[in-house]
């Protein structure tokens, strides 16, 4: 395993094109749910890689109002009652079938239905769902483990215990709300021991939707991947998720929907994404491009290549980022990733203290501080 790409609905022809010329650091791509059905080239090309392909259900979108659920594979007209999941057989089964049905072919892991686990029935349902999957199924089965932030390491024990008897060989571990620039140490040293447990019950473990946090956690041994969209999908907020779905959408005078795609721009340099418009702002600064960009692949040639094809370089900043860590022993991974902290944390406080516009908020620094410290905190207690 490694880093994993969840693709979005326009990701494909990049990823395609990507996957065709390297793949070095990449584990597997995750199919949209409303556009798996014209990403085949991108699955066909991650196939030839020997890289794995899923899709991504999105049930747990549906248990809440949204102007946005036509095309979602378990999408029926009406929202799902996880009470009345947790105590009917028949429509756990309804869902799951609906779930693999939608499954391309191309794929070659299955992801169960999943929704939010707050709680124990929740996990209860949750497990359920995964299992009648794996039933349904000769292909193998990744469930995706959705916990809240705040939930404890005995209840998560006892659930990939669970799991683990169950006969689930792989799992996908998402915290919500999870991730972003302004984690403390005190939130990320739970997230990397429930890792652990789930290890520690015989799983190889993916880290979702984690950013910088992810690749900290490769590095310490604490995951055997991460996954991230294409400039998107860094971090984890359920709840601001469910609530933004259900908002109309804005529309200009012409009834047009207002705003475009979000286009995010990853800068090894700082190992931030940011929007479009602040990374060429930065990028075009000759005092600093230097400390920011890249010079992998099609970016060797300008160091504005992060803008020129941003989802390209995305992909293949983040791939890079990975393989340089595969080839470092695992006993050096940690300092490894520790100098490229160090570096990232430097170089936003320069752009903190000289190149920010006024109208320009900071770039934060504390998650990466975070991360830095929790290194520290397992190489200390490794030589104790």
């Amino acid at each position: 395993m490694s880093v994993e790409f969840q693709l979005g609905h326009q990701d494909h022809l990049s990823v395609e094109d990507f996957l065709a010329r390297g793949h070095d650091g990449v584990g597997a791509i995750s199919l949209h749910p409303k556009a798996a059905g014209y990403q085949q080239g991108a699955a066909e090309a991650a196939r030839e890689a020997g890289l794995d392909v899923l899709f991504d259900p999105r049930a747990e979108r549906l248990t809440h109002p949204g102007s946005n659920h036509e095309g979602l594979p378990a999408y029926t007209g009406q929202l799902y009652d996880l009470d009345h999941l947790a105590v009917s057989d028949p429509a756990r089964q309804a869902l799951v079938d609906l779930i693999l049905a939608a499954h391309p072919d191309a794929c070659t892991i299955i992801t169960p239905p999943y929704f939010l686990i707050n709680d124990e029935r929740s996990a209860y349902l949750n497990l359920a769902l995964a299992e009648a999957t794996k039933h349904g199924t000769t292909l193998p089965v990744r469930p995706v483990v959705m916990l809240r932030s705040r939930l404890g390491l005995a209840q998560i024990k006892l659930l990939a215990d669970e799991y683990a008897k169950a006969g689930f060989d792989d799992v996908d571990v998402r915290f919500t709300p999870f991730g972003g620039e302004n984690e403390s140490i005190r939130k990320i040293r739970p997230v990397f021991a429930a890792a652990d447990l789930f290890r520690a019950a015989g799983f190889r473990v993916v880290l979702g939707r984690s950013g910088n946090i992810g690749q900290t956690a490769f590095a310490l041994g604490h995951v055997d991947g991460y996954s991230v969209g294409v400039g998107a999908m860094e971090h984890i907020d359920h709840a601001t998720d469910l609530s933004r779905q259900n908002r109309p959408p804005r529309l200009d005078a012409n009834g047009r929907k207002k705003g475009g795609i979000w286009e995010g721009v990853y800068l090894p340099g700082p190992a931030i994404t940011l929007s479009k418009k602040r990374a060429a702002e930065l990028l075009g600064n000759s005092d600093v491009r230097t400390r920011l960009g890249c010079r992998i692949g099609a970016c060797a040639n300008s160091l504005m290549g992060p803008i020129a094809d941003h989802k390209g370089h995305y992909l293949h900043a983040r791939a890079a980022e990975m393989a340089a860590l595969q080839a470092v022993p695992p006993a050096w991974r940690g300092k490894a990733e520790t100098d490229r902290l160090h570096r990232a944390i430097e170089v936003r406080d320069l752009i903190n203290r000289h190149y920010r516009g006024d109208d320009e908020p900071p770039l934060k620094t504390r998650t990466l501080h975070s991360l830095v410290d929790g290194i520290e905190e397992e190489r200390s207690s490794a030589v104790a």
